[in-house]
């Protein structure tokens, strides 16, 4: 009997990317496709995607893919997934089949894909496996685990979950998991992200109290921000909304986009003329408006931080005004979440925060109390950490181990590692899977952006400096002077000496090459110039500013070449020392006299501005500009 192979293209001893393989002889099923997301201020990369690469070449052996829940993390892979694999079937709960519905469409994906709904006690089989599922609670309101069944032994994968006694949302199938438990679970496959958190999570319940009690409080508009996935919570509060009299009207886009997928499937019990539109918002009085918006995290570009700004098209923060902070940071965010709060501060609102002003928010991911309790109903033979950090995967298994599971069966897997299931016992195959990361760039996916991503991070930090230098190759001379032009790496306007100090250097440095030199090359110059700019601006201003040569070529008919410096500001506008300005005065008072015979000549900079008279060039042999053709060849 062959084994059944296990492994990770995405969420081992990680928090996003979620992507496990399950493959038993010509089948594999694949549970969920997450997108890990990135700070894509700092890099510009929106986030990555498991290496799809594995299943391509086995897609005939596809059996479908298993949706656990519908969150970016589990489920924002899945568009990309599709345009690289033929998959044929997707087994999902309802909601998370919106949202990927509504993903194919924004990105014009076209396949033939068939949706199976997932539903409590469903089951399905696949030849000589099978797979079913059991209800969870999560902070969606249809959040499943499955289990899969091989010839080799069983399996289970939680997904995100928690255990909440008195939930808003499903109740979870206690009754499944003992039954999973009683006929024998060979490997659990566990939601790590809170497992280092001791205790019991707070039950969503409590969480509503204390958003009701601020919510009665309020004098003036409403404002709450939240996870817009976190639709458990959403549709709590607008029910509560509801409750209260209150006219609801909700911004940012995936913010919008939920609400509207919760009350077409009848999750959110509202009537509809709660909801109002932005277009009517001048028809009510402030103290009638529950506004939600996207935000919590300090997103720049989010609803909140443009209210906060005073930017924002319909809504304006005003004195007394109730803004709720339904969320708690995630790892990174702190600072950008602390910059706004104190924006909103400044606007004269009633800031209230998670733990400082009580349970406004509770996680979605279990703590250790209950993964005991998991560990005690599916009483595991081997255990794998899932979806957290190698350090929360780690303390996972001490969890597993105090609920009675062998530690020489706790597994922290890598991705990409193969590990067999062979009647019933484990062991780590000589296999390897390539995983990525592939990065979402844009459009673009990229499978090697580390010199891109670093190259943004050096160019963030400390700015760049573009040298331009023109040299005739016939006479071995240099054609006026260095061009310089940066951005981010010093304020020009009270740098004037230091341009003119690196016009020195670079021109002397050159200079002596080329004059010492017959066999000198382009990226030896290129090499020479970062060799001499870089200490002295890590000297001068203590940044090790990212500089970029360009070598420019002029043929033998020029003499004489004007490149000008750049003021580098917002205007672009040009910079030049008093010596220059004279003789582009003198240029243009010639240009003035000589206008029936003037032509126009061609420099470096390709400036019209710069064209002087064949005449008055003639005179002045000092001019800036010689009124022959001059040939520019850009070195590669």
């Amino acid at each position: 009997m062959k084994p059944t192979k296990i492994f990770g293209l995405g969420g081992m001893q990680e928090i996003g990317k979620s992507t496990l393989i399950i493959e038993y002889d010509q089948h594999i099923f694949i549970i969920d496709t997450g997108i890990k997301f990135c700070d894509s201020f700092v890099t510009g990369i929106n986030g990555s995607i498991p290496d799809f690469t594995y299943l391509a070449e086995n897609q005939d052996k596809i059996e479908g893919l298993f949706i656990t829940h519908g969150h970016e993390d589990h489920i924002g892979g899945v568009p990309y997934l599709v345009q690289q694999v033929d998959i044929k079937r997707i087994y999902a709960p309802r909601i998370a089949i919106q949202y990927l519905k509504l993903k194919f469409d924004d990105l014009k994906i076209k396949k033939n894909i068939e949706f199976f709904e997932t539903e409590k006690d469903a089951v399905w089989n696949f030849g000589d496996c099978q797979v079913d599922y059991w209800t969870a609670q999560h902070s969606i309101p249809d959040a499943f685990g499955i289990r899969i069944k091989t010839p080799n032994g069983s399996l289970m994968m939680t997904g995100d979950f928690r255990f909440d006694y008195t939930p808003i949302g499903n109740l979870t199938d206690f009754s499944k998991l003992k039954q999973i438990g009683d006929e024998g679970l060979d490997v659990l496959f566990s939601d790590s992200t809170n497992a280092m958190r001791p205790n019991h999570s707070p039950s969503e319940s409590d969480i509503l109290k204390d958003i009701k009690k601020y919510m009665l409080k309020a004098k003036k508009k409403i404002i709450v921000t939240a996870f817009a996935s976190n639709l458990t919570r959403i549709k709590a509060i607008i029910e509560l909304g509801a409750e209260l009299k209150k006219k609801v009207i909700a911004f940012g886009r995936s913010m919008v986009d939920n609400i509207d997928i919760g009350r077409r499937l009848g999750y959110i019990n509202a009537p509809d003329e709660i909801f109002i539109d932005k277009k009517n918002l001048s028809k009510y009085d402030e103290e009638e408006l529950l506004i939600l918006t996207t935000g919590s995290q300090g997103e720049e570009l989010a609803g909140l931080a443009k209210m906060s700004y005073g930017k924002h098209p319909n809504i304006t923060i005003k004195p007394k005004d109730t803004i709720i902070f339904s969320s708690s940071p995630i790892p990174g965010n702190r600072s950008k979440i602390e910059l706004l709060v104190n924006r909103l501060y400044k606007l004269g609102a009633i800031i209230r925060e998670n733990g400082i002003d009580g349970y406004l928010h509770t996680s979605g991911h279990a703590y250790k109390e209950e993964h005991l309790k998991i560990f005690q109903l599916t009483k595991p033979k081997y255990f794998m950490p899932y979806h957290g950090e190698y350090r929360m995967s780690v303390v996972h298994g001490y969890t597993a181990t105090e609920a009675g599971v062998d530690p020489k069966n706790v597994i922290v897997a890598k991705l990409g590692d193969v590990y067999y299931l062979e009647n019933h016992k484990i062991r780590l195959s000589d296999e390897k899977v390539y995983f990525g990361p592939v990065f979402i760039d844009g459009t673009v996916l990229s499978k090697s952006n580390s010199q891109i991503l670093k190259e943004r991070m050096e160019l963030g930090e400390n700015g760049f400096l573009n040298v331009i230098i023109a040299i005739n190759k016939e006479k071995n001379i240099i054609l006026g002077k260095p061009r310089v032009v940066s951005r981010g790496a010093f304020f020009v306007k009270n740098s004037l000496h230091l341009i003119e100090e690196v016009k020195r250097i670079v021109h002397g440095a050159v200079l002596y090459t080329i004059k010492n030199s017959t066999d000198w090359t382009v990226p030896q110059l290129k090499q020479l110039i970062i060799d001499r700019l870089a200490p002295f601006f890590y000297k001068q201003k203590r940044r090790n500013v990212v500089i970029i040569p360009t070598i420019l070529f002029a043929d033998k008919t020029s003499t004489d070449v004007d490149i000008k410096d750049s003021e580098n500001n917002s205007k672009s506008k040009e910079v030049e020392n008093k010596s220059k300005k004279n003789n582009n005065s003198k240029t243009g008072n010639n240009k003035t006299k000589s206008t029936k015979s003037n032509k126009k000549s061609t420099n470096i900079n390709n400036n019209p501005k710069n064209n002087s008279s064949k005449k008055s060039t003639n005179k002045n042999k000092k001019s800036p500009v010689n009124s022959k053709r001059v040939t520019v060849e850009k070195s590669e």
